[in-house]
């Protein structure tokens, strides 16, 4: 405890000295304060015609000229309360943080946010992954759900797939940390991305444009275009009808030196809201979503590692390929594709029920579907040159929630939950025998199809008690029952995995019951400053590994956290401090199985431990210039995981960690959690000044710095990304009235090749070389994903409001 007590005074320490180099996403402008009025319609549909009567069309940055920091309205206990009263680690990221910083999708919200990490799955263009505090989930597979939970709107999304949206006409993105199963629909085990989406407005009439175009320096064109608009239109006195829509054209990033395919991406989509308020006590909100994806993206892998003299090695230099960390080449013989589309609808029906009391129903149907092909081998030859497939995934859920008056000495929220989601995958993988093949192992072609149905009910419940004007207290519970099922057909399963034999079919079932809960105390030390204490114990559910069909416990996640926030020196520096320890017990996890095609097991880690500092601050030094900023330790390890795979090329042993046991696994106890650096930090600066006339010049520079990680439980050092800082640095002019804006920007400034997933080839051992050793044998291959982050890209951005 003294040296964590000590780590957390350096931090703070640093903190407030580096209020001189650093993101502007804490600051309040006149917009987001509108938001805030939007905001309290939440609890009292009411005073709907009033709030949505502020203006949002001005926005001045916040500083020294102004009454200095202003509150950052927040729904983090679905109630709207001030960021700085909330005894909850959240991070906010607004309208205007999102424009300044040209965030067009999640992969960037990184730079905003030093405890969120993302990360892509393979072939799952959009399909974002999220970690906080190091915890996430990357599993392959229909039937897992997500630590990390998507909120949009009041719906809960299920799987990753459903939360894929364009950054664009949103309010605000709320990055809440730890445990947040209590309000939060299902699971957000290691905690929650709530985004909130422009709301309608009653009386106003609105047209936001923005278009971008920049130049990413990866291999071909590297063009990427979007244009997006919104507008907001009085339908009568009492309803309103808001309308955004979006086109973006995204060059590859990895080049096919052989098919001249552009491995790149074009999405497009839209969403409408239309607000109707029959009477005072009645507000209804009707909103749907579609979005069409079409392109791999960054889902195209390419060689990062291949062993010398192997067979992958051999094929690709006849091509002029060679593996490096830098490599975005590839030359295969078979097109790399990708099509998803994803939509919803949903109602939302607010009632004053009088008295301070809201009665909120959400009614929400989501789908999405992508199909895939790829060249397994991305090579020229026919290795394993048929992987075909695709997900299916569609829910229906229902919450019914009832918040008392939020200003009594007591005040409660409590609700129900129902979720009913069918997820499905299909793969079809196969070869035309390009290589020798172990005897008895038919590569003719396997064909894969697993279906998970869940059904999920939960009643929740949370208090906030006031014992004294400075002193609270805060319990909240959440009971769940979960049906989950999971069916699994296998044909020809040798072409999918060591496996001879007949045809396979499964099918499991679990049934699991849990309770999960919070309590916490807050006090309010001086006006502006709140220390807070919470245990939590939080819930995600069971689910089974893809193949084999065995069980897989659920994860209960154990928390404690210690917190302060502040607001100080006149209101012109923000400081907000968290300690936190966790233990996962049953994490769920993945491990690469080599030697198959369809090489991945689900399985639950004995334990997980996480438990770290977090610093975040806004500073206005003085007029015109913000300076934030934010840091993130994080020290997280496996406990009592064995039983992994071991990867090409480790030192054996009998005994101990990390090292090949003779059955061919190893112990990663007391290994850094995959995907999780020790340090993170973001910075940013922004200084505004007037130029000319009504005009008003910025300049603005940021950093996204990471420690070293892996990419697996293991300490593969192929895995392994080293610390890098990505810089980012644009200049503008907007004018006073903020209708136009035109900024010039460059991304990844020295163009840092940071992979966005690297895994290894799970079937090199099939390869064999030219001395007759296989692949695996000569030391695996390895390949890598790129991302928008991992290339420098400069461009300029037009916005427009009327």
């Amino acid at each position: 405890m003294r040296s964590k007590r000590a780590l957390l005074g350096s931090v703070a320490l640093v903190g407030m000295l580096g209020a001189v180099s650093a993101p502007a996403h804490g600051q309040m402008t006149a917009e987001s304060a509108a938001t805030a009025a939007d905001a309290k319609l939440d609890s009292s549909p009411s005073r709907a015609v009033s709030a949505n009567s502020a203006p949002t069309g001005a926005r001045q940055t916040a500083s020294a000229s102004d009454k200095g920091l202003q509150d950052i309205i927040v729904t983090a206990r679905r109630r709207s309360e001030s960021a700085q009263t909330v005894p909850v680690a959240v991070s906010v990221v607004s309208s205007a943080a999102l424009e300044q910083h040209q965030v067009l999708n999640a992969y960037q919200l990184v730079n905003l946010t030093p405890s969120l990490q993302v990360q892509s799955s393979n072939q799952q263009a959009g399909a974002v992954n999220f970690a906080i505090r190091g915890i996430g989930t990357t599993v392959f597979g229909p039937q897992v759900e997500s630590s990390v939970g998507i909120v949009i709107d009041d719906v809960v999304m299920s799987r990753p797939q459903f939360g894929n949206i364009q950054f664009f006409d949103l309010e605000r993105v709320e990055v809440l940390r730890g445990p947040q199963g209590m309000l939060f629909g299902k699971n957000a085990a290691a905690g929650l991305i709530n985004i909130v989406t422009a709301q309608p407005k009653l009386g106003r009439t609105e047209l936001l444009a923005s278009a971008q175009y920049g130049n990413t320096n990866a291999p071909g064109s590297g063009n990427i275009a979007t244009f997006q608009a919104a507008a907001n239109l009085p339908v009568t006195s009492n309803s309103a009808l808001r309308l955004s829509a979006f086109v973006t054209r995204q060059d590859a990033y990895v080049r096919d030196v052989t098919l001249h395919q552009n491995l790149g991406n074009t999405a497009y989509g839209g969403r409408l809201k239309f607000l109707w308020e029959p009477s005072d006590a009645i507000r209804l909100t009707l909103a749907g979503d579609y979005q069409r994806s079409k392109g791999p993206g960054e889902g195209v892998l390419a060689h990062r590692f291949t062993a010398p003299g192997g067979l992958i090695d051999t094929i690709n230099a006849s091509n002029g390929i060679f593996a490096s960390p830098k490599n975005a080449r590839i030359a295969t013989d078979v097109p790399n594709d990708n099509d998803s589309t994803v939509y919803g609808v949903q109602l939302k029906a607010e009632v004053d029920l009088g008295g301070g009391y809201t009665l909120t129903n959400v009614l929400a149907y989501r789908n999405y579907k992508m199909n895939t092909s790829i060249d397994t081998d991305t090579t020229t030859s026919d290795l394993f040159s048929v992987n075909t497939g695709g997900f299916t995934r569609h829910q229906t859920t229902e919450e019914l929630r009832l918040s008392s008056p939020q200003d009594d000495r007591f005040s409660y929220q409590l609700g129900f939950f129902y979720l009913n989601l069918v997820a499905r995958e299909f793969l079809l993988q196969g070869a035309n025998l390009g290589a020798p093949v172990p005897p008895g192992l038919s590569l003719l072609g396997g064909y894969a199809d697993g279906v998970s149905p869940t059904k999920s009910y939960a009643g929740f419940f949370e208090g906030q008690f006031k014992l004294t004007e400075n002193l609270g207290l805060t319990t909240g519970a959440r009971y769940t029952h979960d049906n989950i099922g999971y069916s699994l057909d296998l044909t020809n399963p040798a072409a999918l995995l060591p496996l001879y034999g007949s045809d396979i079919h499964r099918t499991s079932q679990i049934t699991k019951n849990n309770l999960s809960y919070r309590f916490g105390i807050d006090y309010k030390i001086a006006p502006d400053v709140l220390a807070y204490a919470t245990y939590s114990r939080g819930y995600k559910g069971p689910t089974f590994d893809q193949l084999s069909g065995a069980t897989v416990n659920p994860e209960i996640p154990k928390s404690i956290e210690l917190g302060l926030k502040s607001t100080l020196l006149d209101r012109r520096l923000r400081l907000n401090m968290a300690l936190f320890d966790t233990t996962f017990d049953g994490y769920q996890t993945q491990a690469q199985k080599q030697g198959t095609a369809a090489g991945f097991m689900t399985l639950n880690a004995g334990q997980l431990k996480s438990r770290g500092v977090e610093v975040e601050f806004t500073a206005l030094p003085f007029e015109g210039l913000t300076i934030s900023g934010g840091t993130t330790y994080n020290h997280t390890k496996y406990k009592n995981l064995s039983g992994i795979p071991c990867y090409y090329g480790q030192p054996t042993g009998t005994s101990g960690m990390n090292v090949c046991l003779p059955n061919g696994t190893t112990d990663v106890s007391g290994n850094q959690l995959a995907n999780a650096p020790r340090w993170t930090t973001t910075a940013t600066a922004r200084y505004e000044h007037p130029v000319a006339g009504n005009w008003i010049g910025f300049l603005q520079g940021d950093v996204y710095h990471r420690s070293s990680f892996y990419f697996s439980q293991t300490n593969d050092p192929n895995l392994r990304v080293k610390a890098n800082a990505i810089v980012g640095l644009s200049i503008g002019a907007r004018s006073a009235d903020d209708r136009l804006s035109l900024t010039a920007f460059v991304r990844n400034l020295f163009d840092k090749r940071v992979p966005s997933f690297i895994l290894a080839d799970p079937v090199a051992n099939f390869y064999t070389g030219p001395t007759g050793r296989s692949d695996g044998a000569l030391g695996g291959n390895y390949w890598q994903n790129f991302g928008p982050n991992s290339f420098r890209t400069i461009g300029v951005t037009l916005n427009y409001r009327m």
